[in-house]
């Protein structure tokens, strides 16, 4: 008994489209991965360039969320030098996610890193470049970090200068390190190792 055509594209169609769910599936299971290898690769590259005198990135046991990722302590020898955090939240437009170095006491920033952004080209995504970056270093962290357009700020105002006609991508990558800093230095096991405030 012969199979109707309606049956046999019903067949055709089912089939192909098992063949390349099943194709895509095993393609984002190699690449996630290999991408997940890359950031990690550039999340230490990141961490020793910010904190070149540590040894070691110890990775601290405590439980992430969807915008604190990882807790890193930079120690040299048995003494902790510095932290590093990784750290992801909303950009303008897409997700930022950015490794943050910070002094022993979690008081001063030592600077940042992009690990991944999808702000508008030439505006937004100059967030990577060094003479924006290089702003942040030596910032307190025990107030937020603020930013003001069009000029340089005045030294010791604690605020950054933004990015050229990208206002919202400087207020929301701001946003990721202000509020997430202050949620990091709240937790007790943080607390307990810096010594701040019960």
């Amino acid at each position: 008994m012969k199979m109707s055509e309606t049956l046999r594209m019903v067949v055709v169609l089912t089939s192909i489209s098992i063949l390349s769910g099943a194709s895509l599936a095993v393609v984002d299971s190699v690449t996630k991965e290999k991408i997940n290898v890359n950031k990690q690769y550039a999340l230490n590259k990141g961490l020793k360039k910010m904190m070149p005198d540590a040894d070691n990135f110890k990775k601290e046991d405590i439980k992430s969320n969807e915008k604190i990722i990882a807790i890193y302590r930079a120690v040299k020898g048995d003494t902790i030098i510095g932290w590093g955090f990784h750290l992801k939240g909303s950009g303008f437009s897409d997700k930022i996610e950015i490794i943050v170095a910070a002094n022993n006491r979690i008081t001063r920033l030592l600077g940042f890193e992009v690990l991944e952004q999808k702000e508008t080209p030439g505006l937004g995504d100059n967030m990577k470049k060094e003479n924006f970056r290089k702003q942040f270093k030596g910032l307190s962290i025990n107030t937020k970090i603020g930013f003001i357009k069009n000029r340089m700020p005045e030294k010791g105002s604690n605020k950054i200068q933004a990015l050229s006609a990208a206002t919202y991508s400087t207020r929301y990558l701001l946003d990721i390190i202000n509020n997430n800093i202050e949620n990091i230095k709240k937790i007790d096991k943080i607390k307990d190792i810096t010594g701040g405030e019960k």
